[in-house]
């Protein structure tokens, strides 16, 4: 459908949600706002781009639209998209990427139980919906029926309105009387809010008692259409500015809450995950780190080489300081240190996507897991300190040289037992683990950051390595944007060279039935395939 020109330009507008709470308030604001657009002729552009990505360019966004999302999308999605479109308040809906995200993120943590504050006409509810088990239950709370009403015969099409219990009207009365009546502490396995931001606290208050240990809550809009990094002149719209301070409220809230892990994807509007943790072991850690870098110790990404794909420099940054530095283990804050003054520091994993993938192993409960790729081993150390104690790695790279580099740190970590590491091409390997036939489907997740020329080649091996629900990890698969380049674009030799394999890469991987896949703007692109077949 992509290639026809079907999907050619993203109906999904935006998402900037003004639901819940203080109804009139909210409307009042978006009204105005509706105004404005109209008289700027804005609201026709929006419709044909207006997805409000943080990328470096539209072109970028469209890329990952086009060869990830739409190729995998299914049908009652489209359709319930494509009718938002026509919504006046289309500005609200979550962004096909964003529902491609979280449909995969619910069915890797096994979701059951869940929650969304902030429906409007139900995308990222189907997106939930779809990813539950056929006795899965979803609580949907919104001031606004009619707007849920618009998608609801959509879900009821695909067979799904039997997991939702949608509630009208404010959320917190609801949500303090479940805190109130007990048997909801710690039952739910996963919450989405996309509501009111100037009570994003207000929920947060809340839901850290509803979810369970393990479980993760998701605020949408946290990086509020970059204007977390504006400078206090900006040119911003009224509802833009009004909100922004609640949203960098919540984002120093939640860097700084011993009882979370937090990790901030630029994915649609920017979406903050928080994993709800046991104890409250790094509080003293953390508050250490914040301390740190107000004082401007970390004032610039000690990582140089982070390739980016951001609309500024500032906004990753934002991330760093916010998400990233005040959550950073003292051993990978070391490595990525000793890393940057590496002549090919280019090559190391950036520390948002390092904290991405720790997250991202926790959530999974993974245990056995490979690495091609290892550099000086910032990645495998994130992996490491995500794993069980018997958790095993094996690690495989052309150069031990690099990785002795990095192996202090893991020793005095405490976690080279879980390494073992191998030295030379993995091909090789690979084709002797198939042969062997017991590693067939033992792997719970592989992440490649290799040689680009040879991913494919990986791919038709490790397919068979991966078990069904495990996941494997391509990285650098949006190539620093050059994806998206010019056929005539100045573009270095060994970005122009790698890049037609990239390409194809992601052609492919589009089209591999075996995988279901996500790619997400994080580092320089990173696409996550979970076996299903």
């Amino acid at each position: 459908m992509a290639s026809s020109g079907e999907n050619g330009r993203h109906p999904e507008v935006g998402h900037k949600s003004l639901l819940q709470s203080d109804a009139l308030y909210q409307l009042k604001y978006l009204f105005q706002y509706q105004a404005a657009m109209a008289n700027s002729g804005e609201i026709g552009r929006h419709q044909e781009v207006g997805h409000k990505s943080l990328l470096q360019s539209d072109a970028l966004y469209q890329y990952i639209l086009e060869t990830s999302v739409y190729p995998r999308e299914p049908e009652a999605m489209k359709e319930l998209r494509e009718i938002t479109a026509k919504h006046p308040w289309n500005i609200m809906t979550t962004s096909a990427d964003e529902g491609q995200f979280l449909n995969m993120l619910l069915k890797l943590i096994n979701a059951k139980n869940t929650m969304e504050i902030g429906v409007f006409t139900g995308y990222s509810l189907l997106a939930t919906a779809m990813a539950l088990p056929d006795d899965g239950k979803i609580l949907a709370m919104d001031i606004n029926r009619d707007n849920y009403e618009i998608g609801l015969p959509v879900i009821e099409k695909a067979g799904l309105a039997h997991k939702i219990d949608f509630r009208e009207g404010p959320a917190l009365p609801l949500l303090d009387q479940m805190i109130e009546d007990g048997k909801h502490h710690g039952s739910y396995d996963f919450i989405f809010v996309d509501a009111d931001k100037d009570n994003y606290l207000n929920y947060h208050k809340r839901l850290i008692e509803l979810v369970k240990v393990g479980g993760l809550i998701g605020y949408d809009n946290t990086l509020w259409n970059g204007s977390v990094v504006a400078p206090p002149d900006a040119s911003l719209r009224k509802y833009v500015r009004y909100y922004r301070d609640f949203i960098l409220e919540l984002n120093k809230a939640l860097a700084a809450d011993p009882r979370i892990e937090i990790c901030q994807l630029p994915v649609g509007d920017g979406i903050t995950l928080c994993r709800r943790i046991k104890t409250t072991r790094y509080f003293k850690y953390i508050h250490k780190q914040l301390s740190m870098t107000s004082n401007g110790e970390n004032s610039r990404h000690q990582e140089v080489g982070h390739k980016s794909l951001l609309q500024s420099d500032a906004l990753y940054q934002y991330i760093l300081e916010t998400s990233v530095y005040p959550r950073e283990p003292e051993a990978m804050k070391e490595l990525r240190e000793i890393t940057a003054k590496h002549p090919w520091n280019l090559m190391t994993t950036s520390a948002d996507e390092g904290q991405f993938l720790n997250m991202l192993l926790k959530l999974i409960n993974a245990k056995n897991t490979m690495e091609i790729g290892v550099f000086t081993g910032y990645s495998l150390l994130a992996t490491a300190m995500a794993l069980p104690d018997d958790g095993k790695i094996l690690a495989m790279d052309i150069n031990r040289d690099n990785y002795e580099i990095g192996l202090p740190v893991i020793e005095k970590a405490g976690l080279a037992h879980k390494i073992e590491f191998r030295e030379g091409p993995a091909l090789p390997v690979l084709d002797q683990m198939i042969e062997d036939g017991k590693y067939h489907g033992s792997y719970d997740f592989i992440f490649v950051d290799a040689d680009k020329d040879n991913y494919l080649n990986y791919h038709k091996r490790l397919i068979d390595l991966v078990k069904i629900g495990g996941v494997i990890g391509y990285d650098n698969t949006l190539w620093n944007g050059s994806v998206v380049a010019a056929p005539d674009a100045p573009l270095r030799k060994y970005v122009r060279y790698y890049r037609d394999f990239i390409l194809e890469l992601n052609k492919a991987l589009a089209a591999d039935s075996r995988i279901e896949i996500c790619q997400l703007p994080v580092g320089d692109g990173i696409t996550l395939c979970r076996r299903i077949t």
